[in-house]
C-alpha cells in the first residue's frame, strides 16, 4: 500500500497538467479563431470594397459609352428639311404633320397640287408616256390599282399563286409607270415622309375632300393593300427591296388603315392588328432617319392601348 502512494499521486499531477492544456489550448484555438475570423471579415470586406470600385469604374465607362451612343445617334438622325425646300415642293412649310394649324380641304389640297407641279417641273414623265403629268399617272395608276387588288389569302397555295402576287405591280402598272415611281422615290427621297403624310391626310383621312374632279380611293381598296403589305410574302418581300424608312412608315400607314378597316367593320380577312402594331412601333423606335418619329410612336402607342384594354 505504502509502495502504490506516490504512483496514484503522480498520475493525479499528471491528469490536471494535461487538463489545464487541454484548457490553454482550446483558449489559445478560440483566440486564433476569433482573430481568423476577424481578419477574414477584414479581408472580405475589403475584396467587397475592391469589387464594388471595379463595378463603379465599369458603369462609369458603360455610361460613358452609352452618351457618346445616343451623341452619335444624334448626329446620324437628320435635321429638319429647311424651309424653303419644303415650300419648294409643297408651296407652304409644314413643320409638324399632326399639329399643322390648317388641314382643310383647300389647305391641303394647295399642297398636293404644289406637289404634282414640282414633279412636273422636274420632268419625271418621259414624252412616250400616254399620261402628260405625274398628277394624270398618280390618279391612272389608282385606278388601275383599285380594279385589280392583290391576293391576300391562299397566295401560298401553290407557286403560280405566290408568283402572281409577287408580279403584282408589275402586271397592273406599265413599265414607264414603274420606272417614274422609282426615280421619284430616289430623287425625293428627303421630302417623301412630307408627302406621305399630306397624301394619307387628303385622300384617306379626308376622304379626298369629297372632290368629285378625282379619283378617290375606297377604304375596301386601302384595306386591300394594306393586308398586302402587312400580311402576305409578296407584300412583305416588296417592302425589303425599299429604303428602311419607306418600309416603316408603309406599315405604319398600313395599320392606321387596318385601324379605320376594323372601325367601319370591313376587315373581312380577320386580320389581327395587335401584333402589327407592335411590330410597327419597334421598328419606327429602331429608325434614326424619321423626321416626325416621336409622333408616330405616340400614334402607335394610343392603338396599342384601344386594342389591349
Amino acid at each position: 500500500m505504502e509502495y502504490n502512494q506516490p504512483s496514484t499521486v503522480n498520475l493525479e499531477k499528471k491528469l490536471v497538467i494535461v487538463i489545464i492544456a487541454i484548457i490553454i489550448s482550446a483558449a489559445i484555438g478560440y483566440m486564433g479563431y476569433r482573430q481568423f475570423i476577424k481578419w477574414h471579415k477584414s479581408e472580405l470586406q475589403t475584396a467587397v470594397i475592391e469589387e464594388h470600385q471595379k463595378m463603379a469604374e465599369k458603369n462609369t465607362d458603360l455610361e460613358y459609352q452609352i452618351i457618346q451612343l445616343n451623341e452619335k445617334v444624334a448626329r446620324l438622325k437628320p435635321p429638319p428639311v429647311p424651309d424653303d425646300r419644303i415650300s419648294e415642293v409643297f408651296g407652304k412649310s409644314h413643320k409638324n404633320i399632326s399639329t399643322e394649324p390648317d388641314h382643310s380641304c383647300d389647305a391641303m389640297e394647295h399642297k398636293i397640287t404644289a406637289f404634282f407641279k414640282y414633279l412636273q417641273k422636274n420632268s419625271y414623265v418621259d414624252a412616250d408616256q400616254t399620261e402628260k403629268s405625274p398628277s394624270d399617272v398618280f390618279f391612272k395608276m389608282m385606278q388601275a390599282l383599285s380594279a385589280h387588288p392583290p391576293m391576300i389569302v391562299d397566295e401560298t397555295r401553290d407557286i403560280v399563286n405566290l408568283k402572281h402576287n409577287q408580279a403584282h405591280f408589275f402586271r397592273i402598272l406599265r413599265k414607264d409607270r414603274i420606272k417614274m415611281v422609282r426615280n421619284i422615290l430616289a430623287a425625293e427621297n428627303d421630302v417623301l415622309e412630307h408627302a406621305m403624310a399630306d397624301f394619307y391626310t387628303y385622300y384617306i383621312t379626308g376622304d379626298c375632300c369629297k372632290n368629285d374632279d378625282e379619283p378617290c380611293v375606297s377604304l375596301n381598296t386601302l384595306y386591300e393593300y394594306a393586308g398586302f403589305f402587312i400580311n402576305t410574302f409578296a407584300g412583305k418581300s416588296y417592302l425589303f427591296r425599299r429604303s428602311s424608312a419607306i418600309r416603316c412608315l408603309t406599315d405604319y400607314y398600313a395599320v392606321l388603315v387596318l385601324d379605320r378597316a376594323n372601325d367601319a367593320g370591313i376587315n373581312r380577312y380577320g386580320i389581327d392588328i395587335r401584333p402589327h402594331i407592335n411590330l410597327a412601333l419597334n421598328n419606327i423606335i429602331s429608325q434614326n432617319n424619321l423626321i416626325f418619329q416621336d409622333q408616330y410612336i405616340k400614334t402607335l402607342i394610343d392603338l396599342n392601348k384601344k386594342y389591349n384594354r
